[in-house]
């Protein structure tokens, strides 16, 4: 009879699972050994700590739409790597945590590290439900192995999202009777669940509304990248002449240089996004949960459904009709709908086209009024490097395929505002939690998927310290991910938040970040002209090796000066 062990490596491999990312520790080692000799088909990827295991892993699932493990000792998994488990969550990537409670077969004695749930130990399940689709405590080793199952099932059916198996010690290792029931099955059986669609009357009402509008939108958020319909946003938008604004998740979702792109909308969005969809009359929401980030707080002078028809599109009926009613909710897979848009769309959104074509010619003029992606200190250069001059770096030397990893921060507003996507697909945003720390992990996850292809983290030095173990990472499996660091020594946004004779807990000790790389065996250069950063970059690429370009960042520019909700509530 084969051990619960081995059939849960079987299980990963009939799923298609191709990366397990983690720690070996407690019983979990017992699932490690039949990974040995797998790795033409699955991945094993050692990581320096749980919190990048899980940002590697859910980088992984985003871009490849398939679970990636984690999995590592109970204890650790539910604490240091939950910071990756509840980013996935909320921005519904899909991911298997495994793991163990390390009872050590005396649960309801005292034990060493256990997370049974009993008196004396931590109560691991608890932990897990509270941000997971679903968590199963496996007792016996036939529950593990169906466990894992449901757990692939769980994480990629619907909405995706992390789903965990938290198995105890008489449950990791034992024998699987194979010939009582419950019964096992083979996994693809879990696996063939077809993509929901919307019912064809309803589509039938979004091509009537969208008919009758004069003034319509397309808000793409993080949905369109986890069901890769980037070529049916486009086409719809196309179509019916259609401007398509993003939110923070969603940018790329088309690319921003498409003459219908108004780039992302919201509080870090460009004014001409937040113009068009304040000016129009039907708003078609696709994958995106209309965050107090993406409505400027609800701000009615963007969105208001006392004035807008809003359809939404979602895979969660919950989502739709969350912060806004609407006028119609099509429930379902964002590829499927679109398909299904564009199929019923095309003599309706011929025959109609006079009725939109001002609003459409109206777009180039609204993005040249409002500075689209531009603003004079990116053509200044200047030492310390001014932040808006170093995103303009970036989109002069990188190649437009390039796979950027944002973080949390000042960074990423600055990349998110004035970095203009040349393809779609290449954008990756920390937007549930939005924490501090994923850039530098995600964008090694990402050159497992994107190994042809430049990939390039974006951090603060605050997000870049937190995490820069996943360098050695980096450099043990020969990912050559670059990574620039904005080094303004300092919390940015928390320092430019507080009052200059009141600053506290927000400024580090000077810190040579390149330095620091180079101990891991990576490439690391520190720049403080932007004069210099060209060739820093020609260097970093030419050295086949992880690189970390260390910038020193002027404090002075702050994103407040552009920022939505900034600016009085009578202005977008």
């Amino acid at each position: 009879m084969p051990s619960s062990s081995e059939l849960i490596v079987q299980f990963l491999e009939e799923a298609g699972i191709e990366y397990v990312f983690g720690i070996p520790g407690g019983g979990t080692g017992q699932i490690y050994n039949f990974l040995v000799g797998k790795e033409d088909r699955i991945k094993t990827i050692l990581c320096r700590h749980e919190q990048t295991a899980a940002i590697m892993a859910d980088a992984t699932g985003r871009a490849t739409g398939k679970p990636a493990v984690v999995m590592g000792q109970g204890l650790f998994i539910g604490s240091n790597a939950t910071f990756g488990i509840m980013e996935a969550m909320l921005s519904s990537s899909p991911m298997l945590i495994l793991t163990d409670t390390s009872d050590g077969g005396v649960a309801m004695h005292a034990a060493n590290q256990s997370g049974a749930g009993e008196y004396g130990s931590i109560d691991l399940p608890s932990i897990f439900k509270a941000m997971t689709k679903y968590t199963t405590l496996a007792t016996n080793p036939k529950e593990a192995a169906i466990g894992t199952q449901l757990a692939i099932k769980h994480a990629t059916s619907g909405r995706p999202g992390p789903a965990a198996v938290v198995m105890r010690s008489a449950a990791i290792g034992g024998e699987v009777d194979l010939e009582s029931p419950p019964f096992i099955h083979d996994t693809a059986g879990y696996l063939n669940m077809s993509k929901p669609q919307s019912a064809p009357q309803d589509i039938e009402r979004a091509v009537e509304i969208l008919s009758q509008a004069s003034r319509p939108v397309l808000v793409a958020g993080n949905g369109v990248h986890m069901s890769k319909s980037h070529a049916q946003l486009q086409q719809l938008a196309e179509m019916w002449g259609m401007p398509v604004a993003t939110s923070y998740k969603g940018k790329s979702a088309i690319a921003e240089t498409h003459p219908l792109a108004l780039g992302m909308v919201g509080v870090y969005g460009q004014d001409a996004a937040n113009k068009a969809v304040g000016e129009a009359d039907v708003v078609v929401v696709v994958g995106a949960k209309l965050t107090p980030q993406d409505t400027v707080r609800e701000r009615p002078n963007i969105f208001d459904p006392r004035r807008q028809k809003i359809i939404q599109i979602d895979i969660d009926d919950r989502n739709a009709g969350w912060t806004f009613p609407v006028e119609l909710g099509l429930i379902g897979d964002a590829g499927s709908i679109l398909s299904q848009l564009v199929e019923a769309s095309s003599q309706a959104a011929s025959s109609t086209s006079s009725n939109r074509q001002q609003w459409t010619d109206s777009i180039p003029g609204k993005k040249q009024d409002s500075g689209f992606f531009d603003d004079p200190e990116m053509h200044r250069d200047s030492s310390p490097v001014k932040p808006q001059r170093l995103v303009a770096q970036l989109q002069e030397c990188l190649d437009p395929s390039t796979v950027f990893a944002l973080d949390a921060g000042n960074n990423r507003t600055w990349m998110a505002h004035f970095y203009k996507s040349r393809q779609a697909n290449t954008f990756f945003c920390p937007g549930g939690t939005a924490g501090m720390g994923w850039a530098l992990p995600a964008a090694v996850g990402l050159k497992l998927v994107y190994g042809d292809r430049p990939v390039v983290a974006v951090t603060g030095d605050g997000g870049y310290m937190m995490v820069v173990n996943a360098l050695s990472t980096a450099v043990q499996y020969d990912l050559p991910i670059l990574c620039f660091v904005f080094n303004d020594g300092a919390l940015g946004m928390v320092r430019q938040h507080q009052a200059e004779d009141r600053r506290i807990a927000s400024e580090f000790v000077t810190t040579d970040n390149a330095a620091v790389a180079r101990g891991f065996g990576a490439f690391g250069i520190q720049v403080s002209d932007s004069k210099d950063i060209p060739d820093a970059i020609r260097q970093a690429q030419a050295s086949g090796l992880p690189a970390v370009i260390d910038i020193l960042i002027d404090r002075g520019p702050s994103p407040d000066e552009w920022r939505a909700d900034a600016r009085r509530a009578g202005e977008t």
